[in-house]
């Protein structure tokens, strides 16, 4: 783990922030840590909103749909 002082950070933040990939480092202000970069975890990819089974059952319009959405709004 490696220590480096709030100005290190400053004046070499991309540096820094690589090393954190493979350990953490920990930031010191005036001698005080306050804060640790750490490598983050890869979420896992969000699932799709919409098959694409689903994707073909919408209604296809010809045109701009703005129209539409308007005298639906209106309609109410």
């Amino acid at each position: 783990m490696k220590t480096i002082s709030i100005k290190q950070l400053h004046a070499q933040t991309g540096r820094w922030v690589r090393a954190a990939r493979t350990s953490p480092v920990i930031v010191t202000d005036r001698g005080e840590e306050i804060a640790v970069l750490n490598a983050r975890e890869k979420p896992a990819l969000p699932r799709a909103v919409f098959t694409l089974a689903a994707r073909k059952l919408r209604p296809k319009v010809a045109g701009d749909s703005t129209d539409l959405i308007s005298a639906d709004r209106d309609a109410r």
